[in-house]
């Protein structure tokens, strides 16, 4: 009897568990002073407050815990404490899967011009893209020899199989990228690409914040070129947005689903500069209306009854934006495939990858860039296979009447070259150098912003030197925009 006595006093002096961890709170803790990768001193602050450890977050100077709302109160008055933010669930962005009669051929490479890229003999061969998602099934026949590995965040594990048994997201998204060109099945965007499964998000298809945070820092650690996220949140996060700027800083190109069912909201991630938000459309070019919208677009793709690589070694037909993502994502890393150098000389080409997918994009809806379509639907074979737009602004310096000359460098095409937004009082364009042969004198009128247009045709490499007149501190934009191969 005092046996049985003893352990009812013990269930009394202890609070329920349910109790003791129902107030309890994951959450991302943002430092300003720098996080190590072996960190103590940083862990001992959580521990202090009756926290729990999940992982340290080196590469954004954060700790993900569980905390009480009691202790997240008292930490948030510690002078190196940032920021405290909720480790929210981000869900992949997918709608219900089509029925058996909406059944489609695979279209969405073909209708980006990935066909005429690959046809040239460019096919993403040696570019590392990361698949932050469910996992891959990487043994299915269409994926396996191009998955290179990952990891597996939701279970910290090396094993990033793909349980989203009900759409095989991870893998569909994979396809779509990188399906190999094995002559069965389907063909990815980029049917040479590496692939690399960073699964950040559940079977169910929801995802921590902390795994994918922690995703995104594997992607920059293993030096990945294209990151595909095919998932978001409508809730802002600092930790978030920190580590995606790191990663565009570090010469990834990071790619994400604007969402779908939220007109006129783009989610987060793709709501960041850092990342390109893309939009979905119909085999007709009109804007899905499962699609999310609004200034951050980028760029659109096809997203409408999309088929591709399914768990199991099979296929199936999913929509949404998540999957129009992957078809920028293998357009990124066609355009990497292809050579695309650093011409600001940051180190990174990924700016360059973005400007030329913009630059080459197929204009829909409103002229220009608007809040649907982004700068339009990628056209993988213009960015790729035609020359790029050209631009430079030239000035003449304050203290002289005439510049030294800027040049512009053009190759094997016709180019009509648009001068904007004048204040000069003329422009001189010779081949060459500054004593070259005469192309165009250009005069403007005074007290106007002038603009002008014409035809120049390079055969081979050629070098046009631009030489201005006028005023100190007087300028014009001269852009070259390639108009036939």
């Amino acid at each position: 009897m005092r046996y049985l006595l003893a352990v009812t006093a013990l269930f009394i002096l202890l609070p329920p568990l349910g109790d003791a961890f129902a107030a309890d709170r994951k959450v991302i803790v943002g430092f300003r002073s720098t996080v190590e990768k072996r960190d103590v001193r940083h862990k001992e602050k959580v521990y202090r407050h009756g926290g729990r450890v999940k992982r340290t977050h080196s590469a954004v100077n954060a700790i993900s815990a569980t905390l009480s709302e009691e202790e997240i109160e008292r930490l948030k008055k510690d002078p190196d404490v940032a920021y405290v933010e909720t480790d929210f669930v981000l869900s992949s962005i997918e709608p219900a899967a089509a029925s058996p009669e909406e059944y489609a051929a695979a279209w969405g490479a073909q209708h980006i011009g990935a066909d005429q890229v690959a046809a040239a003999g460019i096919t993403g061969a040696g570019v590392r893209v990361a698949v932050l998602d469910t996992g891959i099934d990487y043994t299915h026949p269409d994926l396996k020899d191009n998955y290179k590995g990952g990891y597996n965040f939701v279970a910290d594990n090396n094993d990033p199989m793909d349980d989203a048994y009900s759409l095989s997201h991870g893998t569909h998204v994979a396809g779509i990228i990188a399906a190999r060109n094995n002559g069965t099945g389907v063909v990815g965007v980029a049917p040479a690409a590496e692939l690399y499964a960073v699964k950040v998000l559940n079977g169910g298809l929801g995802g921590e914040l902390s795994d994918i945070i922690a995703g995104i820092e594997w992607a920059i650690e293993n030096r990945m070129q294209v990151v595909n996220m095919s998932f978001g949140s409508m809730e802002f996060s600092q930790a978030l947005k920190d580590v995606c700027d790191l990663a565009y800083r570090s010469g990834i190109v990071l790619v994400a689903s604007a969402g779908n069912f939220s007109p006129g909201a783009v989610l987060y991630p793709a709501a960041f500069d850092s990342v390109v938000a893309v939009s979905a459309t119909y085999q007709d070019d009109t804007l899905g209306t499962f699609s999310s919208y609004g200034p951050q677009v980028e760029l659109a793709a096809p997203g409408h009854n999309i088929y591709s690589t399914a768990i199991g070694g099979g296929y199936r037909i999913n929509f949404g934006t998540s999957q129009a993502a992957p078809h920028v994502t293998g357009a990124a890393a066609l355009l990497i495939s292809a050579g695309t150098t650093d011409t600001n000389g940051n180190r990174s080409v990924a700016d360059e990858v973005r400007q030329r997918l913009a630059a080459a994009a197929r204009d829909l809806g409103e002229m220009g860039r608007d809040i649907y379509y982004g700068y339009g639907l990628v056209d993988v074979a213009k960015a790729v296979l035609s020359p790029p737009n050209i631009e430079t602004v030239v000035t003449t310096p304050r203290g002289k009447r005439c510049a030294s000359a800027a040049a512009l460098d053009l190759a094997n095409s016709t180019y009509r070259l648009d001068i904007t937004g004048a204040t000069l009082q003329a422009l001189e364009v010779r081949v060459g150098s500054a004593d070259g042969p005469l192309v165009s004198f250009i005069r403007f009128r005074r007290g106007t912003e002038g603009a002008v247009s014409f035809s120049y045709t390079a055969s081979g490499t050629v070098r046009l030197v631009l030489i201005p007149h006028g005023k100190p501190g007087t300028s014009a934009r001269v852009t070259a925009v390639p108009e036939q191969l």
